[in-house]
């Protein structure tokens, strides 16, 4: 019996640990005091388990706090250097690697070419390069406490299976990452990942209900609903850019007919440009491109937008209606106060903002757009790797250390 009675005792003692270590994530620096009654437990329960965390290396003292009167408190805040959390943030063309330390500052980062499409082996490849990438910059991967992987395509919840992208061994890719890796691993839709970061570090920090649109080579919708992401009973809401838009427009690569990934993403960006180059049209690319239409991407295509380019700047105007459409069925059904244009496109700013913002005005009844704000993400294209670090150092301190 006193068996039991001790290993309840431990149990109570390391969720609390645990407890302790995600308030000092989420709300940075504190004291003895303020930690105690946010967690609810006595002042010297608190120092002694702070105490045991700075023996294990977890905590350190980084400080002195403020007081009216008498000594002033000790500042504990987490040891950024214990430990590290790996993040991916895979496109369909290619995949970033960032490396956080604990006060979520970036330590290194990489990019790499590769491409999702029709390539099962692509777990492989990310625990191949995550080992290269710890060994070229000297972290033994015993610090590493967490990876988080996100990625487009249909993402179950409760098993990280993606029903989109499968892999060659057809399990979920969290399940191979901590196979290849040993470490704990979990994975995101791409867009559910943004809306993540942008309420623990970005625009949604102050709000609630929340639309975050991700207009990369695909469309996703990260939706904030009471400050926490929305899944759907799968894991799978949010899918925007699979709603029909052209009844007989173009196949898109989900099997339907005129969805809205077929009138909006980069791809298609790219490919009106160099289409209308091709029926004559005039545009400043040309001279970017050094006249070689193969070299078009999208980086010269926001370049040529922000320069004045009549062209570039006609194709936002369109994409953006589109998005403004869209987006007017969502703004109904889920009332928002704010919607965060993120994404590769989102680099046009007001070029694609201001033609999103009068689709929803024309399109939406006034009592829901009186109360909305549209903004472009200040996180630029770190929104999605700034929310796999939160989910990742979320779920471990809830789940253990």
């Amino acid at each position: 019996m006193l068996e039991i009675k001790e290993s309840v005792v431990e149990i109570k003692k390391s969720r609390l640990k645990h407890l302790l270590l995600k308030e000092l994530y989420i709300s940075g620096p504190s004291t003895v005091i303020k930690i105690s009654k946010i967690v609810h437990s006595s002042p010297p329960s608190i120092a002694m388990l702070l105490n045991e965390l700075a023996e294990e290396g977890w905590v350190m003292e980084v400080g002195v706090g403020s007081s009216k009167s008498g000594r002033k408190p000790v500042l504990y805040g987490l040891n950024s250097s214990h430990g590290f959390v790996v993040t991916w943030s895979i496109s369909k063309v290619k995949g970033r690697l960032v490396l956080y330390n604990l006060n979520h500052d970036v330590y290194a980062e990489k990019d790499y070419n590769f491409k999702l499409e029709n390539n099962n082996s692509y777990a492989a490849f990310i625990a191949e390069k995550t080992r290269e990438f710890l060994k070229e910059e000297k972290i033994d991967s015993s610090r590493i406490i967490g990876v988080g992987i996100c990625m487009p395509g249909l993402i179950d919840k409760n098993t990280g299976y993606n029903y989109t992208h499968k892999n060659k061994e057809d399990k979920p890719l969290n399940a191979l990452i901590e196979k290849y890796l040993d470490v704990p691993a979990f994975t995101l839709n791409d867009a559910k990942a943004i809306a993540f970061g942008e309420k623990r570090f970005g625009l949604a920090k102050d709000y609630n209900d929340v639309l975050a649109i991700n207009i990369d080579w695909g469309v996703g919708l990260g939706i904030l609903l009471k400050g926490e992401v929305f899944n759907g009973t799968a894991g799978f809401a949010g899918e925007l850019g699979h709603i029909q838009v052209r009844p007989m427009g173009e196949l898109c690569s989900c099997g339907k007919t005129g969805c809205l990934e077929t009138v909006t993403t980069t791809e298609v960006l790219i490919r009106r440009v160099k289409e209308e180059i091709a029926k004559g049209r005039v545009s400043k690319i040309l001279q970017l491109s050094n006249g070689e239409k193969d070299t078009i991407t999208e980086d010269l295509i926001i370049a040529a937008t922000h320069q004045g380019d009549e062209l570039c700047i006609d194709l936002f105007q369109e994409i953006g209606t589109e998005l403004g459409k869209a987006l007017s069925i969502a703004v109904h059904l889920f009332n928002p106060e704010l919607i965060i244009v993120d994404g590769l496109l989102a680099r046009a700013g007001k070029f694609i903002t201001i033609p999103i913002e009068q689709a929803i005005n024309k399109y939406c009844l006034a009592e829901f757009r009186d109360h909305l704000k549209i903004m472009t993400s200040q996180l630029r294209e770190s929104a999605a790797s700034f929310g796999m670090y939160a989910y990742v150092m979320e779920h471990i301190f809830e789940s253990g250390v």
